[in-house]
């Protein structure tokens, strides 16, 4: 551990401090006096030496002042500190001096800004130097966190999280690996960070309801084309046993017909025109059935075919809609940054008017101070407008690292396109192959009744059916009463066969409602499975909450860290809150205890870091009793003293 030590530390012209010399030899001390003794400056002359900052890390004018508030001319305020890093000892300077100047053409002088000279062990040093030699030891912040105990409290809630985050040491995987009940995450995880899983897993689950919810309607919709057509239908066996009944008494009928058609000198012809539709039936069906498989096979593969190619069209349509989308937004962003570059180098071209140094009344130069404080604050509000700008920027997400990001998106976008566009381009050649195959099988078959076996059988039914007719004389009554009852017959099978038919259906139907239960019983398993992963999830994060909790408190000696807050629906929201015996820092902790609570800070930061450096503790008479830490301490008090009072 780096420790470092104040020997003696000399204030010269510094605030309320003509000439003063606080000497400790490394000890602590106490510094005790009134208010407005000084007290406070010696912490400030302390932060004033290494950083040009007050106790608090705002800006600071060292320069002394008079009984009306005002500058004393032609002091340098002067900090010189004998300091002991690791046993070694070292001299520290600090100078800010006046400039004067005398304007071209004028015999006045005049006060320009000051300048701060350094100086390590006497040698004069550059500012970037003296910064780099303060950045070895640690860095402003950490040394200011610990050099004034009260400092690491005022930080930013966020801030002060970030840096006991880094002290945890807990990450994701080793929460993992020492729970066996999250085993089951790692294979989940692969590649992907926790909150991206949670992520993929919740989208999931949206999809997963959304299919659940649908499946009752669908299996309703259907249950209700069943009853309908059952109601239209009856009985089932009732059609059947009609079938038969059907199918017997045409039959009859149909022999009847032919009697009365053929009489007895008939029947022979009438054997034969049977035999001749039973050989024309087969004959077509031989044609059809050679014929049908190669068509239906081709067919088969042209549906598939478009099926893939209005997906594919689809998808190209939806990714070159957010390559679009991405185009114009990258356009902005890069229009955005154009103006805020001109808008910097516009604020950043700006220089205080010459007249504005003038007096608008008497049209004289305005005195030293004025213009002074004149030349601060424009430098100033020239320092906020640049920063802001640049908030602008980091806002809308404009820097050099978002566009690249989005360019990187949108080649990968337009690598997609490109891939979808061969896809479409060769679905579409091999959709129009397909099509000219089925056109030219088509062409190639014909019709049965183009065949050479059609024409020579239906001439043979021809003469026979004229035989038959030559045969029958005068029986057209009985014909037609025979014809008329067997037509009968047959729109009653008819109406029975449809019916029959209907009941396919309802079968068919009842397979559909068994496929959509199953697939809401496997949505359900789907959804429990993800249920459960999103539980391990919750169940890591809590473990991982109290975890990183544990192992930053076990470093604190007094101070206990609340990290995270578990909320009313379960989330999990960051926060950074310092307690002692369960009250919270900034919520009814008195002032002693707060500033044991900031000498523990200080304490477990040092030894996290490896930094040690002198702490000054102001308002240290609020305390009964200092915890002890390992860095240097000096406590400031009030007393009735009316000068500062030195104890080691």
């Amino acid at each position: 551990m780096t420790k470092i030590q104040i020997d003696e530390i000399h204030f010269k012209n510094f605030k309320n401090f003509a000439d003063m010399t606080l000497t400790l030899n490394g000890n602590d001390a106490v510094v005790s006096g009134r208010n407005g003794a000084g007290k406070t400056s010696l912490s400030d002359g302390f932060q004033w030496l290494l950083f040009g900052k007050d106790t608090f890390g705002a800006k600071l004018n060292p320069k002394p002042l008079d009984a009306k508030n005002q500058e004393k001319l032609g002091l340098n305020p002067t900090i010189e500190a004998q300091l002991i890093i690791d046993g070694k000892p070292i001299t520290l300077t600090r100078i800010q001096e006046e400039k004067w100047s005398t304007k071209r053409g004028e015999l006045e002088v005049v006060r320009a800004s000051d300048t701060t000279k350094y100086f390590v062990d006497g040698v004069p040093t550059k500012e970037r130097d003296w910064k780099e030699y303060l950045e070895n030891l640690g860095g402003e912040s950490l040394l200011q966190m610990l050099s004034n105990s009260a400092f690491f409290m005022t930080l930013n809630w966020a801030k002060r999280r970030e840096i006991l985050m880094e002290m945890s040491g807990v990450t994701d995987e080793s929460i993992i690996e020492n729970n066996p009940d999250l085993q089951e995450l790692k294979t989940a995880l692969g590649d992907k960070s926790i909150d991206d899983l949670k992520k993929i897993l919740k989208a999931r689950k949206r999809d997963i309801i959304s299919e659940i919810e649908g499946l009752p309607a669908r299996i309703q919709e259907n249950t209700d084309t069943i009853a309908s057509i059952k109601e239209r239908i009856g009985d089932v066996i009732a059609l059947e046993a009609g079938s038969v009944h059907y199918t017997q008494e045409l039959a009859k009928a149909q022999e009847h017909l032919a009697r009365v058609k053929n009489g007895d000198a008939a029947l022979d012809y009438q054997q034969e025109l049977a035999n001749l539709r039973l050989k024309l039936t087969e004959e077509k069906n031989r044609f059809l059935s050679s014929g049908h498989l190669a068509t239906k096979n081709l067919q088969d593969d042209v549906n598939t075919v478009e099926e893939q190619l209005r997906k594919a069209r689809n998808e190209c349509s939806d990714i070159q809609y957010k390559i679009t989308l991405l185009e114009n937004l990258i356009s902005d962003k890069k229009e955005f940054k154009k103006r805020l570059i001109a808008e910097y180098h516009e604020i950043n071209s700006l220089h205080l008017d010459e007249h504005a140094k003038d007096c608008p009344t008497c049209k004289q130069e305005l005195p030293q101070d004025q213009l002074a404080k004149l030349v601060e604050d424009f430098n100033v509000n020239k320092s906020n407008k640049l920063e802001l700008n640049k908030q602008k920027g980091v806002a809308k997400k404009v820097l050099k690292e978002d566009l690249q990001a989005d360019a990187a998106q949108l080649k990968d976008l337009q690598e997609s396109a490109f891939a979808k566009a061969l896809d479409v381009e060769g679905l579409t050649l091999k959709l129009e192959t397909l099509r000219k195959e089925l056109a030219a099988e088509k062409s190639r078959q014909g019709t049965f009744e183009e065949t050479k076996s059609y024409k020579k059988i239906t001439e043979k039914v021809a003469m026979v059916q004229q035989k038959i007719t030559n045969a029958t004389k005068d029986i057209s009554a009985q014909i037609q009463e025979a014809q008329e009852e067997a037509d009968s017959i047959i729109a009653k099978l008819s109406e029975v066969e449809a019916k029959i038919q209907e009941q396919k259906t309802v079968d068919g139907l009842l397979d559909r409602i068994n496929d959509l239960k199953k697939k809401d019983a496997d949505l359900k398993q789907q959804n429990s499975e993800v249920e459960r992963q999103l539980w391990l999830i919750d169940e890591f994060t809590r473990i991982k909450v109290s975890s990183i909790e544990d192992s930053i408190n076990q470093k604190f000696e007094q101070v206990k860290w609340k990290l995270f807050d578990v909320q009313k629906n379960g989330a999990i929201a960051e926060m950074c809150e310092a307690t002692f015996n369960g009250v919270e820092y900034n919520s009814g902790l008195n002032n002693g205890a707060r500033i044991n609570c900031d000498l523990d800070i200080v304490n477990t930061l040092s030894k996290q870091f490896g930094v040690s450096l002198p702490v000054f503790v102001d308002n240290a008479e609020s305390v009964n009793e200092l915890l002890p830490i390992d860095s240097q301490l000096i406590e400031l008090q009030v007393t009735e003293d009316e000068t500062l009072k030195v104890e080691l």
